[in-house]
C-alpha cells in the first residue's frame, strides 16, 4: 500500500488557528493532481500533536472525503496515550482511511515492554485495519527497535511496515531485513530516497512533497525506471531544494512555499510561527536559484 512519493501533508489553519476547512480541500487536490502515490496527513509536517482530537478527527474526514479513494490515506493517528491513539486508529478506519501510521508515545520513556503494549493494544482495537509503526525517535524520545518491530509483526497480523525517520540507514535495512517480504518500509527524510530505494525501500513520507511534489515523483519514477544516473542527479536537486526549505521556522517555509506559487495553504499553528519578511526574501530566492518559482 504504502509505496512512491506520499506527501506528509500539511495542515492549514487560519490566523486564529482554527481547521482551514476550504485550504485544506484545495491543497489535497492540488497533491493528487501533481501525481503522488498516497498521502500521509496529521504527522509531523501535519501539526497533528498540536491539534485537539476533534480537529484531527475533522481534517481525516475533510482529507478522506476528497480524496475519494484517488490514492491512499494513510492517517497518522499516534497520541501520548493509548487511549488516544485507539481512538483516532478506530476513528480513520470508520471514516474510510485507508491505514493509520503509528508513532511511539512521545514525552515519556518508554522501554520495549510499554511500546509492545501500547502497539498490540492500538492493533488488536482494529484488527482487520492496516497499521504502519512509525519510527521517529528524535520526536518521540523512544525509539522502536528492529527486534521489536518484528515480534510486533510477527503477533499482529495488521502491521503492514513501517515508517522510518531516523535518518540512519543502517536502521533502515535493519527493518527491510527482519520484516522481509510482503511488508511496506518507507524512509522519513528526502534527504536518503535514492539510497533508501536501493536497500529495498517502498517509498518516502516527503516533506519536499508538500509544496513541490513534482520534483520527489519526477526522482522516484526515474528510479523504478532503471534510469539510475537521473535519479541519482534528481536526489541532489531535492537535497538543495530541502536545504532552502528548511531556513526560517520549523515547517513554515513549506507554507510559504506554496503561497509563492498561488496555493493558499493557510497558515501554521500557534506555537509554530510565520516567517519574517526577512525569511520570507531568502526562502523566495533560493527557489527562484533552483528555478522553483
Amino acid at each position: 500500500m504504502i509505496h512512491g512519493v506520499i506527501p506528509a501533508v500539511l495542515t492549514p489553519f487560519t490566523a486564529s488557528g482554527e481547521l482551514n476547512e476550504k485550504a485544506l480541500r484545495n491543497y489535497v487536490d492540488f497533491l493528487i493532481e501533481k501525481g503522488v502515490h498516497g498521502l500521509f496527513p496529521l504527522g509531523t509536517n501535519g501539526s497533528g500533536p498540536l491539534m485537539s482530537l476533534e480537529d484531527r478527527k475533522k481534517a481525516i474526514s475533510i482529507i478522506v472525503e476528497v480524496t475519494n479513494k484517488r490514492v491512499p490515506v494513510i492517517v497518522h493517528a499516534g497520541g501520548i496515550s493509548t487511549e488516544e491513539t485507539i481512538e483516532l486508529t478506530e476513528y480513520a478506519a470508520n471514516v474510510g482511511a485507508d491505514a493509520a501510521a503509528v508513532v511511539a508515545p512521545w514525552y515519556f520513556p518508554h522501554d520495549d515492554i510499554s511500546l509492545e503494549l501500547h502497539f498490540t493494544a492500538v492493533a488488536t482495537a482494529v484488527p482487520s485495519f492496516p497499521i504502519y509503526l512509525y519510527n521517529i525517535p528524535g520526536n518521540a524520545k523512544n525509539d522502536l527497535k528492529p527486534k521489536l518491530v518484528k515480534k510486533l509483526a510477527d503477533k499482529l497480523s495488521n502491521i503492514k511496515g513501517i515508517k522510518d525517520s531516523s535518518k540512519d540507514l543502517a536502521r533502515l535495512q535493519d527493518y527491510i531485513a527482519v520484516l522481509g517480504e510482503g511488508y511496506d518500509v518507507v524512509v522519513g527524510t528526502d534527504a536518503l530516497v535514492y539510497p533508501a530505494l536501493a536497500m529495498g525501500a517502498t517509498g518516502v513520507v516527503s516533506a519536499v512533497g508538500n509544496c513541490f511534489p513534482e520534483v520527489m515523483v519526477e526522482l522516484y519514477d526515474a528510479y523504478v525506471a532503471g534510469d539510475l544516473e537521473k535519479a541519482k542527479e534528481l536526489q541532489y536537486r531535492a537535497n538543495k531544494v530541502r536545504d532552502v526549505l528548511k531556513l526560517g521556522s520549523y515547517i513554515t517555509p513549506y507554507y510559504e512555499a506554496l503561497k509563492l506559487q498561488g496555493i493558499d495553504a493557510g497558515e501554521v499553528k500557534l506555537p509554530l510561527r510565520p516567517l519574517t519578511d526577512t525569511e520570507k526574501e531568502t526562502l523566495r530566492k533560493g527557489l527562484v536559484n533552483l528555478n522553483l518559482l
